[in-house]
């Protein structure tokens, strides 16, 4: 397994150093907040817990200490203090507060970068607990700075994964633009806007599939801000070419999302289960099927073999099972797949030899 790049604050108010030590950083791989001030720098620490910090305690007229002490004391992160002035009596207190190296600047800014990343590799942190948020399919790691959606990888940028670790931390509630702002203040190159907000959710809600008419994840406040959309919306239809090649298969198939909720059912599915579609797509899966197994145990929560898909099997072929069809309980074997693409489950229906479905039987 890859592991995530490191996230590394740099804290220094002469704008051409930051820079250059910036883009060195970034050409080796690793993401960047770059605070220009130190009240920025202490938001960032508490926010993104970096991997490490690189402070120039002389910024600001010595306010630079403030950093290296609230990296230490706060969360003990990996610092790199920098020193302007070359003078012992820094060095010692930089190391006494617990400082794992001074480095005397100027300085080359891929020395610094390589020093940096070597600090980060050694003083990755084993401890990896934090915040773990959920809605809907969508999993945001704050400690591990991941997010999944129905199981796959989604790469976010810097800003996109501090804005939407906002919304969820505001647990539903509108953020305005001025708050979310401050949470990216430190990772944009040039000081941000609201314009700039728009366009960090728009490329956002674009990376988790999400659509301004119908959002699943994040709804727009108008004149205000974003929140969550806690909401459960209608289920994102597939798209066009594939739900075309679905309806066009002689077999009953219903496809699932993780949330155990129907994202799609083909023609031959209302048929066997003798409601109308639009009756099927957006409800639970289970009370569309009411899953049984052959004595009549009902096949829902821990027995869910769907949910076995989602977490971590493959297939699962011609589970034989008893499910509902119009008033009835017809015997029938199950045939899951797990599109690993995009987190979705193939329910495949047929039904037994010998158990005719109540929409065969009428003709």
């Amino acid at each position: 397994m890859v592991p995530e790049p490191p996230f590394v604050l740099l804290a220094n108010d002469d704008h051409r150093a930051l820079a250059a030590l910036r883009d060195a950083l970034r050409l080796a791989g690793a993401q960047v907040a770059a605070c220009r001030t130190v009240g920025v720098a202490l938001e960032a620490i508490t926010f993104h817990v970096p991997t490490v910090v690189v402070a120039d305690v002389a910024m600001e007229v010595g306010k630079g200490w403030d950093v290296v002490y609230a990296a230490r004391s706060a969360r003990e992160l990996p610092t790199i203090v920098l020193d302007r002035f070359g003078d012992a009596g820094a060095r010692r207190t930089a190391l006494a507060a617990g400082a794992d190296e001074v480095v005397r600047v100027p300085c080359d800014a891929d020395e610094i970068a390589t020093r940096v990343l070597a600090l980060a590799h050694r003083a990755r942190r084993l401890d990896t607990a934090g915040p773990v948020y959920r809605l809907r399919g969508l999993v945001v790691d704050v400690a591990a700075h991941s997010v999944r959606l129905n199981g796959r990888a989604i790469v976010l940028t810097a800003q996109q994964f501090a804005i939407l670790r906002a919304l969820f931390e505001a647990r539903g509630g509108t953020l305005e633009r001025s708050r979310l702002l401050s949470r990216i203040e430190a990772l944009d190159d040039e000081p941000p806007s609201e314009r700039a907000i728009d366009l960090h959710v728009t490329r956002l809600r674009r990376r988790l599939g999400d659509r301004a008419t119908d959002p699943r994840f994040i709804e727009s406040v108008y004149g205000v801000g974003y929140r969550l959309a806690t909401e459960v919306s209608a289920p994102i239809p597939l798209g066009e070419i594939a739900e075309d090649v679905l309806l066009a298969l002689p077999d009953p198939l219903l496809v699932v999302d993780a949330e155990l909720r129907v994202r799609f059912a083909n023609d031959a599915a209302a048929r066997l289960l003798v409601r109308p579609r639009d009756e099927i797509v957006g409800r639970l899966c289970g009370e569309v099927l009411e899953c049984t197994d052959c004595l009549g145990s009902p096949l829902g929560g821990p027995r869910c073999f769907a949910r076995a898909l989602h977490s971590g099997a493959t297939t699962l072929r011609a589970v034989p099972a008893l499910v509902r069809a119009g008033d009835e309980h017809i015997a029938v074997t199950l045939t899951y797949g797990l599109v690993q693409s995009d987190g979705l489950v193939t329910l495949e229906i047929r039904p037994r030899d010998g158990a005719d479905s109540p929409a065969s039987a009428t003709g």
